[in-house]
């Protein structure tokens, strides 16, 4: 996961260098967006896919995928990072995400009552919600992988397993 991240981090400031990069992660490698469409564009060709009708119908459930496992993980890795991040100086906290996507607000408040040294009373709640809150975006990828391995072959199937898109 760090590694990743640094490969996030690294290509976001190389787009940021180009011209008309824009500055901080905005630059085409820094879009979570258009990074999930090209993970998509790149797995076509594991996927033998050849027929314009086939793919038309497949990426977009394999992007839902790749987008929702992608803020899943890079979530996780920031609220890894965050503690080696406030030691270093920086600002990351919490659920915020400087690779793109929304900040999470249960990890928000949870890292918040965390760092007021709040009482458990306090923290229990926040503590719920935010496993609720994960467990929501659990449901949601495996909903996503459900409704992509509906159209796959048994041989993408496992292309994908490999890959770690899908379970």
């Amino acid at each position: 996961m760090v590694a990743l991240a640094v490969t996030l981090a690294l290509s976001g400031n190389k787009a940021a260098a180009q011209p008309g990069g824009g500055g901080g992660m905005g630059g085409p490698m820094g879009d979570p967006k258009q990074m999930a469409q090209m993970q998509v564009d790149a797995l076509r060709d594991s996927l033998a896919v050849t027929n314009a009708d086939e793919w038309n119908v497949i990426s977009p459930r394999l992007l839902k995928v790749v987008q929702i496992k992608s803020e899943i993980l890079t979530s996780d890795m920031m609220r890894m990072m965050a503690p080696m991040m406030a030691r270093m100086g920086g600002g990351m906290r919490g659920g915020a995400n400087p690779f793109g996507g929304q900040p999470d607000p249960s990890a928000d408040a949870l890292q918040k009552a965390l760092d007021g040294n709040a009482p458990g009373a306090a923290v229990k709640p926040a503590l719920a919600k935010f496993r609720e809150s994960r467990k929501q975006k659990q449901a949601e990828l495996a909903k996503a992988q459900d409704a992509l391995k509906e159209l796959l072959s048994l041989r993408q199937e496992a292309t994908l397993v490999m890959a770690g898109y899908l379970e």
